[in-house]
């Protein structure tokens, strides 16, 4: 985005949807059948469905076709129409899930630390590479 359309953009925000852009949920917020419900996550943040809808990224909603979901059902709500960020904690694995880098540095073992780092790089690859195509085509 250039430089002059990005300062429009940001004149055309409230203060809320600036600050919006700075909050991560949970992406299972998005997933659930209704937000509209008097407990659970939302509740518990005191997140309203019209601070949901501002929020700027996600974490932890895994494949493609939960990802497009949650996209097109955010952006249909957003005022400025800005993507959300979709994140994932990997630190400890994506799907094959690994011991505590703390753990495994206590091993003493760099091949078990590579070993471990790189099967992560590639599940966490694959499902990335999966979303780009999906997005894509």
């Amino acid at each position: 985005m250039k430089k002059e359309k990005l300062l429009e953009l940001l004149n055309q925000m409230t203060l809320e949807e600036k600050i919006g852009q700075l909050v991560q949920v949970a992406g299972e917020i998005f997933l659930m059948d209704d937000v509209n419900t008097t407990t659970g996550p939302l509740k518990d943040l005191e997140l309203s469905e019209e601070m949901l809808y501002q929020v700027g990224s996600i974490l932890n909603v895994v494949g493609s076709e939960k990802i497009r979901k949650v996209q097109d059902e955010y952006l249909s709500k957003s005022r400025l129409k800005i993507p959300l960020l979709f994140m994932a904690d990997v630190i400890n694995g994506y799907r094959t899930v690994f011991p505590i880098p703390l753990a495994q540095g206590c091993s003493w073992s760099e091949k078990v630390i590579y070993d471990c780092t790189k099967v992560s790089i590639k599940e966490a690859g694959a499902s990335r590479s999966q979303c780009e195509f999906f997005a894509n085509g």
